[in-house]
């Protein structure tokens, strides 16, 4: 199986190597970045209304570079340096090609990291030089060839976004993407509703010892039937007048398996989303809830103990699009997720919500060195301002307070199990400035966040760089699409 899993690999590396010299010489260089790709210049990535067209002959070539530095201080975590500094590089190409209803496609993608210490936040979730997390066929019926009418069945490795992204997501920001081994059934009965079915595998990134990530070591990522991820997703648009109500299930199921160590989780996540999107002169909304249940154990270790688990989220926001030039938004937005309580770890049902592999930046802020926040164990009012002044140029910022929903848990990798420490973790200001300096072509962005600490995170025993009343984080990037 290994075998021909790295055949396929390295034979769709010599199709897309060749299709770009191929797409060079006839001189077609238009295409913009793939939707799936990490190149891809829209928030939500993997969507198929986002995509590019194809050029006359069904082909589309695209690739794309990003640079970021980022540096941060007065991190409180004793696990990692107080300080960090990190250069990250992400190239990627992609082809697809499919003049009729068979689409063949795949996507390389190499993320590297520079100057990273010893004592780093920065893992394989970050680096990950040279994979393959795309190689599919997929096949398009017509309407009239299925009862189901429009519909596509999808094989191999491909990246999902499913709804918000807040539990499947393919995150643009991050440096590595999350890709799936498997099959996807999507079908649309009707022009305003549209099911996804699908039965994967989560790649693991490879490799996973802290030595080797910091020297950008390639070795492909692996999937593995002890570890698969399955479930449904509906989508219903014009519900309720111009609303759209999603519905989902997820399960996870997985177990330890030679050389991978597991929290054995057999979780059941059912969601619901409702919400309208931004518009001009109007309101707009995003309530989304998920119950979930099942077991887990706390940890990775060998002995620890598993246990009954019942966790949820919630997300509320809503927010006005006012008029004129700019197009400003003034939103207001709460996220709660469970944390464990007392008895967690000793035998006690655990409540700490698991996100899957669901999406940071768009609710919480910068990840990489930064990722303060996460969706466990919060309870997070704010407000938020968005602004478009000119074609090219978008800003961002919003401010939130920060809870934690259960005062036995963890907050920044800090715990304190007497509960003392207090729920007030502290306040966060981030935002992000992008300008197109190329439309579709150059890209300049920045990031930025400030949380200031309050009662848990000065007073937690553990914490370090005490003298520091904030975490101070800027990153900048720039991205080269082709």
């Amino acid at each position: 199986m290994a075998a021909i899993r790295d055949a396929w690999r390295q034979g769709v590396v010599a199709i897309m190597l060749g299709a770009s010299g191929m797409l060079g010489a006839s001189g077609v260089a238009n295409a913009q970045s793939l939707p799936a790709s990490p190149a891809s210049s829209t928030e939500k990535p993997g969507q198929e209304e986002t995509a590019p067209a194809k050029d006359d002959d069904g082909l589309l070539v695209t690739a794309a570079i990003r640079a970021r530095y980022e540096t941060v201080g007065g991190r409180p975590s004793p696990d990692v340096a107080a300080a960090e500094q990190a250069f990250l590089v992400r190239t990627g190409i992609a082809l697809e090609y499919g003049p009729g209803p068979l689409t063949i496609g795949g996507e390389l993608v190499d993320s590297r990291g520079y100057g990273i210490g010893t004592r780093t936040q920065i893992d394989n979730g970050d680096i990950n030089a040279l994979e393959l997390p795309q190689a599919y066929l997929k096949l398009r019926l017509d309407p009239g060839a299925t009862p189901l009418g429009l519909a596509s069945v999808e094989g191999g490795r491909f990246l999902i976004n499913l709804g918000s992204g807040r539990l499947v997501a393919t995150d643009e920001y991050r440096n590595t993407v999350t890709g799936f081994t498997g099959v996807r059934f999507d079908f649309k009965p009707t022009r305003t509703t549209g099911v996804s079915l699908f039965y994967v595998m989560p790649q693991e990134h490879l490799p996973s010892g802290d030595a080797e990530v910091r020297r950008n070591v390639v070795r492909f990522d692996r999937e593995t039937l002890n570890n698969v991820l399955f479930g449904a997703h509906i989508t219903q648009k014009q519900a309720l007048g111009a609303g759209q109500v999603e519905l989902a299930y997820y399960r996870l199921a997985e177990h330890d398996s030679p050389g991978r160590a597991t929290a054995d989780r057999r979780l059941h996540t059912i969601d619901a989303r409702f919400s309208r999107s931004a518009q001009d002169r109007g309101f707009d909304y995003d309530l989304e809830g998920a119950y979930q249940f099942g077991r887990a154990s706390e940890s990775m270790r060998a002995d620890a103990t598993n246990a009954p688990m019942k966790a949820g989220f919630v997300h509320a926001a809503a927010g006005f699009t006012f008029g004129g030039a700019i197009k400003p938004r003034l939103g207001l937005f709460y996220d709660y997720a469970s944390g464990n309580g007392r008895q967690a770890g000793a035998g006690g049902t655990l409540h700490r919500f698991d996100t899957l592999f669901g999406s940071r930046r768009d609710d919480f802020g910068p990840s990489g060195t930064y990722a303060a926040l996460a969706r466990r164990n919060i309870s997070a009012p704010g407000v938020r301002f968005e602004a478009k002044p000119a074609d090219r140029f978008e800003v961002l910022t919003d401010y939130r307070g920060i809870w934690l929903a259960s005062r036995y848990d963890g907050f920044y990798d800090l715990t304190d199990p007497t509960g003392r420490s207090g729920r007030f973790a502290g306040q966060q200001v981030e935002g992000r400035l992008r300008y197109w300096v190329i439309p579709n072509r150059l890209r300049l962005e920045s990031n930025f966040a400030v949380l200031f600490k309050e009662a848990f995170l000065r007073n937690v025993p553990e914490a370090v760089a005490r003298k520091a009343s904030t975490v101070r984080f800027l990153e900048t990037n720039l991205l080269v699409t082709f």
